[in-house]
């Protein structure tokens, strides 16, 4: 039974939880069987006895399909917290999902979800930055979502005058300060000062 203790502070899969999955599986290239490991799984990095088989009809043709997958320890590239990429879950990517051979997980997946949250807010602001004759609305979405994304930093920071112009724009054609619009106001001042 593998040591548990040494993946406690690893960042939990929605999926494929937090600790390696045993399969008592450790394919050898001296069995005489082709094995061709990922480039990405260094023996230093492999969670041992994890390994299940690839379907290389699955797979998008690559000069060397790799036969194989591990569990393999990673450092997330924006938390820098340890996660693992599990064996099943790139069978997923590279069998599944159609990716590249050659692509590989850098992030954990809370940072994954993060960045396509980001994602998915940066394509609502781009929306909204083409509507010509903006509504109040608008502008308060698109101010907040301006605003979401500097604190994110998917955006930098001297975006912060566009939130500023967008709140002030509807102020003047409202007049009064709505109840989002002075939440929006609260966030943007909080954000200014902690700096």
């Amino acid at each position: 039974m593998r040591d548990t203790n040494n993946y406690s502070t690893f960042v939990v899969h929605p999926r494929y939880g937090q600790y390696p999955h045993e399969t008592g599986f450790n394919p050898d290239r001296n069995s005489g069987v082709d094995v061709h490991l990922h480039w990405h799984s260094p023996i230093n990095c492999r969670v041992p006895d994890t390994a299940i088989r690839a379907n290389l009809a699955k797979q998008t043709p690559a000069t060397v399909p790799v036969t194989h997958y591990y569990d393999v320890v990673r450092q997330c590239r924006d938390c820098g917290r340890p996660f693992l990429f599990f064996a099943r879950e790139q069978k997923h990517w590279y069998e599944e999902l159609g990716f590249g051979i050659d692509s590989d997980c850098v992030r954990c997946p809370e940072c994954r979800k993060q960045q396509q949250r980001a994602g998915r807010l940066r394509r609502r602001y781009e929306e909204l930055f083409h509507v010509a004759n903006r509504s109040t609305e608008q502008n308060l979405e698109m101010a907040e979502a301006c605003l979401t994304l500097i604190e994110w930093s998917a955006f930098h920071e001297r975006q912060v005058s566009r939130v500023r112009m967008l709140l002030n724009r509807v102020a003047a054609v409202e007049g009064t300060v709505s109840t989002r619009h002075a939440a929006i106001l609260d966030r943007l001042s909080r954000f200014e000062s902690r700096g």
